[in-house]
């Protein structure tokens, strides 16, 4: 069984919003072979409240209430983003765990040394704020992998040069590179080929589950709003859960280690250099494991069968 902490920046349930980090937690709690005992909210997406109230309200929706959901950090370490958000109407505001998510993390770890997969699908400030905290938390965890990052090409876009979470902040990326653990990054250049079509997403709306009815709705929504932004509007990636899916099944993907580095200036912001350690006499050594490949269909055909959705 593995133990996760999930550190997230969902935003399922918020017209227009995201649905992959949704489908992460849902996906963190149907697998058999997981155990979710932690999930600490974190801006991104959009403001920490607004995270935080539309994790609580979908942990209620999956019928799982009972795991301790922790309200992390409201900005970036350095450079504050205009992030805003509204909890939508008919979602009920709980209240979270007391105690930020980043001393959440730490303590949980700091009990079960050796045992803690920590899955991080948002910026990763919290993360960055837990090994500032404890100098051990680091070297505590079993695992950590990282929804994050484009290693084998560019954005090709000036306004966010750098994949999304790394770009939030860039900063808290290079605590963690240089934090001591190779953590496992699973970026756009695999993401982007594990898709959820339109078809699927009308078919989960039809359905009596409560949650598939739910989701399905908002990827309609998602799917569309991409169209609106230049996409096919015929499918949208699901980005969070093949990080789920790598803690169960790391043999989706293909890894290779590599020499990760992070650009924190303005023009470059969020942009990460990975060195896959080829050149003749390199002196560098690796501090990560990025992923190159996916099978995208046996991660789909999982997917599916986790959620019921098949």
């Amino acid at each position: 069984m593995e133990h996760v902490v999930l550190d997230t920046d969902l935003s399922m349930g918020a017209p227009g919003s995201e649905i992959d980090d949704g489908f992460a937690l849902a996906l963190a709690l149907a697998d058999p072979e997981v155990s979710l005992d932690l999930v600490t909210t974190v801006n991104g997406n959009t403001d920490v409240e607004t995270v935080t109230a539309l994790t609580l309200d979908l942990l209620h929706r999956l019928g799982h209430p009972d795991v301790p959901v922790h309200r992390g950090a409201s900005r970036p370490l350095l450079r504050p983003q205009a992030v805003s958000g509204r909890v939508p109407e008919g979602v009920e505001v709980r209240a979270p765990r007391e105690g930020h998510g980043a001393v959440a993390m730490v303590e949980h770890v700091r009990a079960h040394p050796g045992e803690v997969t920590l899955v991080a699908i948002g910026p990763l400030t919290n993360v960055a704020l837990a090994v500032r905290l404890d100098p051990e938390f680091a070297g505590r965890l079993k695992r950590l992998v990282v929804m994050g990052g484009r290693f084998l090409g560019g954005t090709h876009d000036a306004a966010v040069p750098g994949e999304w979470n790394v770009w939030n902040d860039p900063e808290a990326a290079h605590v963690v590179l240089t934090s001591g653990i190779a953590a496992e990054w699973v970026g756009l250049d695999v993401t982007e080929q594990v898709r959820l079509d339109l078809d699927t997403a009308r078919r989960m709306t039809a359905r009596e589950e409560p949650f598939l009815r739910f989701a399905g709705r908002y990827t309609e929504g998602w799917i569309e709003h991409g169209r609106s932004e230049g996409g096919d509007g015929l499918s949208c990636a699901l980005h969070d859960p093949l990080a789920v899916a790598a803690v169960t099944r790391p043999g989706l993907l293909t890894w290779r280690d590599a020499h990760v580095a992070v650009e924190t200036g303005d023009t470059l912001r969020g942009v990460v250099l990975a060195d896959f350690l080829t050149a003749p006499g390199t002196t560098l050594a690796a501090n990560a494991r990025v992923a190159v490949a996916v099978d995208a269909e046996g991660f789909t055909r999982r997917f599916l069968d986790l959620l019921g959705a098949g």
